[in-house]
């Protein structure tokens, strides 16, 4: 009963919905919040769909101790999250690629697709510790680890260019207020994927390619390890939710739409 009512409060009713209707789940990449997503989602729903984007543990809405949160529980949080009936796009940014293709492990036959964005896709094996550092990337020099509160922090005096590079005045300001800290017992452990179910979700990429927090290089490496049915690439940075919301939501429902 539980699980239904939070269905009925994060997804709206399905009776009306039609054939070519698609569900999209969001899921927010390192320090960020569901928040990112706020010119992505309406413009889904504009074009006809259901979307939902959600905070992982300790952000926004999830307020958690970083030591306190591991890669089970913030796919648990995903999991949770999935609409009670038929398939999700399934939509991730950044290091919480981790995140989706371990749910895509898990609930195979309620993810129609999982479309990464500059996104940490791992092969089975693999941790997000094995890319670092991304000596292409600015985040080697300016992300510092507490090894007692089990979180690393992005210097505030280089979101702008790291993160936000192209981004309006006004949402590097309300990215200011908004990033928190990031759990890194996620980033420490192996990901466990099988072709058997993994295996069975169709993947799809959109490269950034001004990218200076997951370089170019690293996209393309993570690229050349786990294969994809779509690659499709756009010329942002890391926050192209923000600077391209149009074109970044065109790309994502092509590739939705994508056989």
């Amino acid at each position: 009963m539980r699980h239904k009512a939070l269905h009925a409060m994060l997804w709206p009713s399905q009776s009306s919905q039609s054939a070519s209707m698609k569900q999209f789940l969001f899921l927010h990449g390192s320090w960020h919040g569901a928040r990112c997503w706020h010119k992505i989602v309406p413009r889904i729903e504009t074009a006809g769909h259901r979307a939902l984007a959600i905070d992982l543990p300790g952000r926004g809405r999830s307020p958690a101790v970083p030591a306190l949160v591991g890669l089970k529980r913030m796919v648990d949080t995903a999991q949770a999250a999935l609409p009670a009936q038929g398939k999700v796009v399934l939509v991730v940014h950044s290091r919480n690629g981790i995140v989706a293709s371990t749910l895509a492990e898990r609930e195979p036959d309620r993810i129609e697709r999982t479309v990464y964005i500059a996104s940490m896709m791992l092969p089975s094996g693999r941790r997000v510790l094995d890319y670092v550092p991304d000596r292409d990337s600015m985040m080697p020099r300016n992300v510092s680890v507490n090894r007692f509160a089990l979180s690393d922090w992005l210097d505030p005096e280089v979101y702008r260019e790291a993160l936000y590079a192209d981004c309006s005045d006004d949402d590097v300001a309300l990215c200011r207020g908004l990033l928190v800290r990031e759990p890194v017992r996620p980033a420490l452990t192996r990901l466990k994927l099988s072709a058997e179910r993994y295996g069975r979700v169709s993947r799809a990429y959109i490269r950034l390619t001004q990218d200076r927090a997951v370089s170019l290089k690293l996209q393309d490496r993570l690229l050349a390890e786990t294969a994809v049915d779509r690659v499709e690439s756009l010329k942002a940075s890391h926050s192209a939710y923000f600077s391209q919301p149009e074109q970044l939501t065109r790309t994502i429902l092509k590739l939705a739409d994508a056989g």
